[in-house]
């Protein structure tokens, strides 16, 4: 059901019942059920075009910016980061199998980011996704290069399973991720991984700047700074777990 806000667009702020049958090849009957029941919790309202998304929306929004544990232990990091390198600084989130950038920090270039807030980054393609890709289990990485690598453009970029998971085994044993263009002409992306209280990759931070902008850096000053930060965040989210207390005899 919840696939149906995914059609909302940038060239597309409504949806109608054909649209939504068309797109996700639903009954009308089931477009109607869903749209309905959308439309009563506040995640859509109608408009003269057809629906939009709703109100709640907005408040889910700010309950994540208010709330969310790994946002929620970035932000200074972020700046600080931003503020040292004059790079901008992304923190992104794995969501079942995608990337979402759910923060980002501007450079002091001012250039708008392509792949900021509440935008997917192409789960393959960038250090921000890889590193956090080498840190999944076998099993899952080897399911998500299968169902991708039916894409020839997607198998070309990764090459066969051994090449790619040899790939992925190298990044771990860095501990960072460096890209150059991959999501945009002239651009870097250097990341590292943040996980959870059981080591479970949670998402990445990334320092993204042009290609001049990083050769002006030491690379193993610029690797110990990102490394650092997500090792930071990571041991802030394990700290908020704390054991629950033995039983008093």
């Amino acid at each position: 059901m919840l696939d149906v806000l995914t059609l909302i667009q940038p060239g597309r702020s409504t949806i109608d019942i054909e649209h939504i049958c068309q797109r996700l090849g639903y009954a009308p009957a089931t477009a109607y059920r869903y749209v309905r029941e959308l439309n009563q919790v506040g995640l859509l309202v109608r408009m003269p075009g057809g629906y939009a998304l709703g109100p709640r929306v907005i408040e889910l929004d700010q309950q994540i910016r208010e709330n969310d544990p790994m946002l929620h232990h970035s932000r200074d990091l972020m700046a600080q980061l931003c503020t040292h390198t004059g790079l901008s600084v992304l923190l992104s989130a794995l969501y079942d199998n995608a990337m979402i950038t759910t923060h980002e920090a501007y450079g002091s270039d001012g250039q708008q980011l392509k792949f900021g807030r509440g935008r997917r980054i192409p789960l393959f393609r960038s250090s921000t996704t890889r590193v956090v890709l080498a840190y999944l289990p076998p099993r899952r990485l080897r399911q998500l290069y299968e169902q991708h690598t039916s894409e020839p453009e997607i198998l070309q970029l990764l090459g066969d399973w051994k090449t790619f998971s040899r790939a992925m085994l190298q990044v771990r044993r860095l501990g960072y991720c460096l890209s150059r263009g991959e999501l945009e002409p002239g651009r870097c992306g250097l990341s590292a991984p943040i996980f959870d209280y059981q080591r479970r990759v949670l998402g990445s931070i990334s320092l993204v700047g042009s290609e001049q902008a990083f050769a002006a850096f030491d690379p193993g000053h610029m690797n110990h700074l990102v490394v650092s930060a997500a090792a930071e965040i990571t041991r802030r989210i394990t700290q908020d777990i704390q054991p629950a207390a033995a039983p008093r005899n």
